[in-house]
């Protein structure tokens, strides 16, 4: 995701010690809340045969060749996700588009020469950087995607955190809010050869927990940095939680300033669970 053109600029130093920051995580009852619900519950789209590429391509995990994958289908701009994925993104992104929230994908299935450049371009994440090696990336196994969420003021990061779980997407990088990948049980399918040896079902909150501050695994040095918060891309944000907390924020906050999941647990009780029913946000302004 790249931060809109002119804007550079903009993005605002951390807040001097003497504002006092807004609480960074959820202030509900958090008992279990760190595990949310399971993913995965929504049947996958029908894909038409003309909709479907050949074009076998390797895959990658931890560095190590782990398969091969002969078919994909291509998304926004180009972007291709591997046709087991994409059976559940196009359910996804058809949900939303129901809902009146477009889902847009910046970022699908990368080849190792893709992840290659990529490095060269935005630097190690290991050595500073914003790009994990080459080899080491979830974009390489096909379960990464990344979207748009800041488009329309943020409603697609709103409708995802609410509605993602069901499709068998998670948030997997704390301080990226556009990365999502695939953790689901593969409804309506049967696991792919590729995926055996290492992908089991998770929950909501198994990664990217409910209640957290970024960079708080490492004594807090590592916060947020200021090309990913709100006011990045929205400079009139000057009283959002990333800006306040100089990026140690809780990052399921969304544009408005509320902490997503606390909002949808009095907006829209049992939200959370398979037997609550699914509210669309497009028209829901965060408060």
């Amino acid at each position: 995701m790249t931060i809109p053109s002119g804007s550079a600029n903009q993005i605002p130093a951390a807040a001097s010690t003497s504002v006092t920051p807004p609480l960074v995580v959820t202030c509900a009852n958090v008992s279990n809340a760190n595990a949310g619900p399971p993913v995965g519950t929504a049947q996958p789209a029908t894909i038409p045969e003309d909709d479907i590429d050949d074009d076998r391509q390797d895959l990658y995990r931890s560095g190590e060749k782990i398969g091969t994958a002969r078919e994909f289908v291509e998304f926004d701009n180009g972007q291709k996700v591997i046709k087991e994925v994409a059976v559940y993104l196009r359910a996804m992104i058809d949900a939303a588009a129901a809902n009146g929230v477009v889902i847009y994908t910046s970022s699908g299935f990368r080849t190792m020469a893709q992840q290659e450049a990529l490095v060269e371009e935005k630097g190690l994440a290991s050595a500073g950087g914003l790009a994990a090696a080459a080899g080491y990336s979830n974009h390489q196994n096909g379960i990464a995607v990344d979207f748009d969420v800041v488009r329309d003021n943020g409603k697609p990061f709103e409708w995802l955190t609410m509605n993602a779980w069901k499709y068998g997407f998670i948030r997997a990088v704390t301080k990226e809010r556009w990365h999502w990948e695939y953790w689901g049980a593969w409804q309506g399918q049967e696991m792919p050869d590729w995926a055996r040896s290492w992908h089991s079902p998770k929950t909501m909150f198994s990664i990217v927990k409910r209640v957290h501050a970024c960079g708080e695994g490492n004594g807090g040095r590592y916060p947020m940095r200021a090309s990913n918060w709100w006011n990045a891309y929205f400079p009139s944000l000057s009283n959002h939680s990333d800006y306040l907390t100089g990026g140690k924020t809780n990052s399921w906050i969304g544009y408005g300033n509320a902490h997503l999941p606390d909002k949808f647990d009095t907006l829209y009780p049992g939200w959370d669970t398979h037997a609550g029913s699914s509210v669309p946000v497009s028209g829901q302004q965060e408060s």
